[in-house]
């Protein structure tokens, strides 16, 4: 069986070079297009990767910085003209923490630091989608200024928040006081996430649905062990399971090295892990559970282990012996039950002012029942600035049906430009990868800002870039692809 696995490896990876990169587009409408790159925070994790929203098949709204502490709420229309724009002004100490929308409004939240009082605070302010119009503000959740950043989880539909701020003593994380709050902002509930007895750790994450359920994920036994609580809004009911996904193997002793989640709205919570041994460091393997609470059950994949054969393959394509820089990016789940784990070689160079770089993509893909179908890698090769970090590099992803379209920005036998690729999630098969035509510039200012793309249907997407042209500054198009 595995030897079948690693041949369609092979299959998939010769044929994404099979054929010519030939532009797709069929319709591009652009416009101008200012805003301010984001100056501070990290840049190797972005805060909000994603600042832009389909609101109708023809309508969105993006996330613009304006200056050091304004941004704009602003919808499109199919004209690619502003419908509306509402500024907002941060204060000294604010910044933005998320965004997100519902078919009724649309939210930003921010971390306020108030020094004055030795607090720190959520803000969220709502704005009506139809007229942009400010419809509330109110804070969210508050800690002291000495206590861990409060973070905020949003359900799907943008219908759920939990906000929330981490107890901690000797820097072990002792409980999380947390407050659920529906689409207009009104509480739900108060939760307190207690973890006595649960072992040393040091972090937790909050996912929540789309009928305000949450879902608490914790590492526990020295990066070992995780432990997953689902809490819901009707009682204090919590169901609690958990799986050891390190340990000693073969007299080596292994520890969850990352980790990602996707919570489906069946009630489910999908974690991948890539393990890897204590003493060198190596990665050892990806493994895969579905925590079914519907079903008061555990499933677990069959663990995919990163074989010397696997290694040895792998660098036929990368050029590079080691699997190394390899972190978890995506779990995408179809419709039917096809599941599809994501990662993602990147890295930066070192030192202060040094280069960013997104490589290969790693592909493996699950039936409905969690076993394994194929797996593939997609080799790329992007390189932006520090000043940049991964804005305009590494993928956009969306998954219609049982295909996989990605969106990024390479430079193809001397052609830069946006470039997508479609892959199948059930039989593996994937087209070569094409070019849309927008002609990217390629220098050393912004060519491709990442957090504006949004899919409006299956065939419409919308991308801010700077086309090759020297006086040309950024543009916001709208692309249509064949059919």
């Amino acid at each position: 069986m595995r030897n079948r696995y690693q041949l369609h490896f092979l299959v998939i990876l010769f044929g994404v070079f099979a054929s010519l990169y030939q532009a797709q587009a069929q319709k591009i409408k652009s416009a101008a297009f200012t805003y301010a790159p984001e100056a501070a925070g990290d840049q190797y994790n972005q805060r909000i990767p994603k600042k832009a929203f389909s609101v109708s098949p023809t309508d969105f709204v993006i996330l613009s910085r304006k200056s050091d502490n304004s941004y704009a709420v602003e919808r499109y229309g199919e004209d690619l003209k502003a419908r509306w724009s509402t500024k907002v002004n941060l204060l000294g100490q604010e910044t933005v923490e998320a965004f997100s929308q519902n078919q009724q409004t649309v939210m930003l939240i921010t971390h306020r630091v108030m020094a004055d009082q030795g607090s720190q605070a959520l803000y969220g302010r709502l704005f009506d989608v139809a007229s942009g119009k400010e419809l509330k503000q109110t804070k969210l959740v508050e800690a002291p200024s000495r206590s861990r950043r409060p973070a905020v989880a949003v359900s799907a539909d943008g219908s759920k928040i939990v906000a929330y701020h981490a107890i901690t003593r000797n820097e072990e994380l002792k409980s999380m006081q947390a407050t659920v709050y529906d689409a207009s902002l009104a509480k739900i509930k108060d939760r307190t996430y207690d973890f006595a007895g649960a072992g040393t750790q040091v972090s937790a994450q909050v996912q929540v649905d789309n009928h305000g359920n949450q879902f608490v994920s914790v590492l526990t036994n020295n990066s070992m062990r995780l432990s997953v609580r689902r809490y819901n809004n009707r009682d204090n009911e919590i169901k609690v399971m958990e799986v050891m996904l390190g340990g000693v193997f073969n007299g080596e002793k292994m520890y969850v090295l990352d980790t990602h989640f996707q919570l489906h709205q069946d009630s489910s919570l999908y974690a991948a892990v890539l393990v890897a041994e204590e003493k060198s460091g190596d990665y050892r393997s990806l493994k895969m559970v579905r925590f079914d609470y519907a079903a008061g059950n555990m499933r677990f994949a069959e663990e995919f282990q990163f074989t010397p054969a696997f290694t040895a393959q792998l660098a036929k394509a990368t050029g590079e012996a080691r699997l190394q820089d390899i972190y978890l990016s995506d779990i995408l789940i179809s419709s039917e039950g096809q599941t599809l784990v994501m990662a993602e070689k990147k890295y930066t160079e070192g030192g202060e002012n040094s280069d960013y770089h997104a490589k290969e993509i790693l592909l493996f893909a699950y039936n409905e029942y969690l076993q394994p179908t194929w797996n593939s890698v997609i080799i790329k090769n992007q390189v932006a600035p520090s000043t940049e970090g991964f804005a305009g590099i590494s993928y956009s992803a969306h998954l219609v049906g049982n295909r996989l379209q990605l969106l990024t920005l390479e430079t193809l036998k001397g052609k830069t430009d946006l470039y997508t690729r479609s892959i199948h999630l059930v039989t593996g098969a994937a087209e070569p990868p094409k070019a849309v035509g927008l002609n990217v510039a390629n220098d050393k200012q912004v060519a491709f800002v990442k957090d504006f793309t949004t899919w409006l249907d299956e065939r419409t997407i919308t991308a801010v870039n700077r086309p090759s042209k020297a006086s040309a500054g950024l543009r916001l198009s709208r692309i249509t692809f064949k059919n």
